[in-house]
């Protein structure tokens, strides 16, 4: 006779779809909803227990019907949750891969993979067993974001001694950079961004005109912009406005003459700008380090 402990069943399924979840949205690099990943891992618990008295749901077909609509509803406020709910199915399909391996080490991969079914462990055994899932995913599959997924940092831009703040959001697909210093480019709303410039070209900004003509128009009134030419995946190649900035302040760390790339398009999530740039001393000094190179060679051709 199989004993099936509800109470344990409920609790180790929620807490692997929660870090499943987190780790999901810190490998895609989008916010990590915490409430929201709670209140559908609760549900995942739910479903778990309501597979033994009823057997039908825990058909494959129902299985991934039901993670489906899991991942659609934790990733449904991102631009393609289609995309990032494929990657809570790898990421799963992978974790499932790692305990059957574990089993296959041990010589017994059913067995192993029926405790973890029906939970037959005791409560010790199941909090090690949690914590040894959190480490895999953290250790294993985290890595594939630069930062911790959804992370936001508040950075102040100046430009001609105007300056402001926004909320921008750490983003490990952003690798746009400066072609000519190798400086990382912060991606910013164009109407977050518009307070800072002069009205006349706050004005051209926010026409229709298309990113060539802004630059023509706005190239005749200002030397500190350029266009700057991006990828992004499935899609062609575009163009961004972009000025030169005095400075970005990240925290402690100062990057001077850091472009600001301007988008049309609503960054969203609460935030205005994406920054895939490191604030460690290296690559925030590295500039510093330039522009003192070209004064003291400026200095020195003058003498």
């Amino acid at each position: 006779m199989t004993v099936v402990y509800i109470d344990r069943v409920f609790v180790l399924n929620a807490l692997v779809d929660y870090l499943l979840l987190l780790t999901t949205a810190s490998m895609a690099g989008v916010p990590l909803r915490r409430l929201r990943f709670m209140l559908l891992s609760l549900l995942g618990g739910v479903y778990a227990v309501s597979t033994f008295p009823v057997p039908e749901l825990a058909r494959p077909v129902v299985r991934v019907v039901f993670g489906a609509t899991i991942g659609m509803l934790a990733f449904c406020r991102e631009r393609r949750p289609w995309r990032i709910t494929a990657l809570f199915f790898l990421v799963s399909g992978a974790l499932a891969g790692l305990m059957l391996a574990l089993g296959l080490a041990v010589g017994s991969p059913t067995g192993i993979m029926q405790r973890i079914y029906y939970a037959d462990m005791s409560w010790g055994v199941l909090s090690g067993s949690s914590a040894l899932f959190y480490g895999l995913l953290h250790l294993l599959f985290r890595q594939g974001a630069r930062y911790g997924g959804g992370d936001t940092v508040d950075i102040t831009i100046s430009i001609k001694g105007r300056h402001c703040r926004v909320r921008a959001l750490r983003d490990s697909g952003n690798t746009l950079r400066d072609p000519v210093r190798g400086q990382p480019v912060l991606v910013v709303e164009t109407a977050a961004i518009t307070p800072l410039l002069e009205e006349k070209i706050s004005q051209i900004l926010r026409s229709n005109s298309s990113v060539e003509v802004k630059m023509a128009q706005i190239s005749e009134k200002c030397l500190d912009f350029t266009l700057l030419s991006y990828q992004c995946i499935g899609e062609h190649t575009g163009l961004l406005l972009a000025v030169r900035s005095d400075y970005l302040q990240i925290g402690k760390h100062t990057i001077p003459r850091a472009l600001v790339a301007l988008s049309d398009m609503p960054i969203g999530n609460g935030c205005h700008a994406l920054w895939g740039g490191r604030e460690e001393a290296g690559e925030a000094n590295a500039a510093t380090d330039q522009d003192m190179d070209q004064s003291l060679t400026a200095v020195d051709r003058a003498g």
